[in-house]
């Protein structure tokens, strides 16, 4: 399976809850609190139920979806899931019952998130699933394939790396969908390279946290020592650029130079994007915020005005190296 490069449109509904939500006017950009969340002037309320608001590119997107409703007569909610599959249904349910016009909801689980999803159905309001998808029900999904950031990640990794090299793995949170995706993609793209002589010597879940992603690398240091000085793997593939940017801060804490492993992570955060023009990252993979802002507010309008939407709006992920990242700065 190949990455897919198709940009859609699509329908989903999406899920909201009135404990820990701070409302933010479609006019601000920082999420601050405008009156609880409340429409004015008889405009539209959107209830958005984040994944974390510890997670960076999370964030990144709320602020992206906040700046392309601004100065239009919607305003936006956020509650914060916390990772938590039953916060975020209790949230969900508490935006319903506060009679939001459409729900946002970024699932801690495809699986989990469906019970909301279907309340949110019956009570009539459209849902968007942003960047992960829930496994079933009545939803649009906007947002990246995940499979397709793992897969530019195992092509750059074959595309440059020598015959016979190790890779570390540091992976997502277990049992998330989107995590699997991103592994799938990555060994996908090393078989159909036919990168067999590649050895992945450990696969790890950082749960997407930079300090956990540190902790694991310290310990891969110490296990693949060579001896002397240096480490027998030449390379490091996190599914999220906290992690990389974790482990990029263990090797250079250990001594191991820059560039001497190569680190690859996905978000295409600033942080990330600034660590791959200094030469201490070799890729990230952009998640669009921005874009998938846009197209999630150009969705609702459409929904709450009762117009018809695609199932799916596909935002391409785009890879990031030394080669053309002056293009993304």
């Amino acid at each position: 399976m190949k990455p897919t490069k198709r940009l859609g449109a699509f329908l989903f509904a999406a899920a909201f809850t009135a404990a820990t939500l701070t409302g933010c006017t479609g006019g601000s950009s920082d999420g601050s609190s405008s009156g609880g969340g409340s429409s004015a002037g008889g405009g539209h309320e959107i209830g958005y139920v984040n994944l974390a608001d510890t997670d960076v590119f999370c964030m990144s997107r709320e602020a992206a979806l906040t700046a392309a409703i601004e100065g239009s007569d919607y305003t936006v909610s956020f509650s914060d899931g916390n990772n938590d599959n039953q916060k975020q249904i209790d949230q969900v349910n508490a935006f319903i019952s506060r009679g939001v016009d459409a729900l946002v909801i970024v699932p801690a689980d495809s699986e989990a998130i469906v019970p909301a999803i279907n309340a949110a159905e019956s009570a009539g309001i459209p849902v968007i699933c942003l960047g992960i998808a829930a496994s079933s029900g009545n939803f649009t999904y906007i947002g990246s394939q995940n499979y397709d950031a793992g897969y530019m990640q195992g092509e750059y990794m074959a595309d440059v790396l020598p015959e016979g090299a190790n890779i570390l793995y540091c992976a997502g949170t277990a049992g998330l969908q989107h995590s699997a995706e991103r592994r799938e993609g990555f060994l996908a793209a090393l078989e159909e390279k036919g990168r067999s002589d590649i050895s992945v010597l450990a696969d790890q879940d950082g749960d997407y946290v930079k300090d956990e992603a540190m902790r694991i690398c310290d310990a891969w240091i110490q296990t693949y020592s060579d001896g002397a000085g240096g480490v027998t793997f030449q390379a490091i593939v996190c599914a999220n650029d906290q992690m990389a940017l974790g482990c990029m801060e263990s090797l250079k804490g250990a001594g191991i130079p820059d560039g001497a492993v190569l680190i690859s992570g996905v978000d295409g955060t600033d942080e990330a994007i600034a660590a791959v023009a200094a030469g201490t990252l070799a890729q990230t993979i952009l998640q669009d915020a921005p874009g998938q802002g846009s197209a999630c507010f150009e969705a609702i309008q459409k929904l709450v005005a009762g117009e018809s939407v695609d199932p799916e709006i596909i935002v391409p992920f785009q890879s990031i190296i030394a080669d053309n990242v002056a293009d993304y700065q």
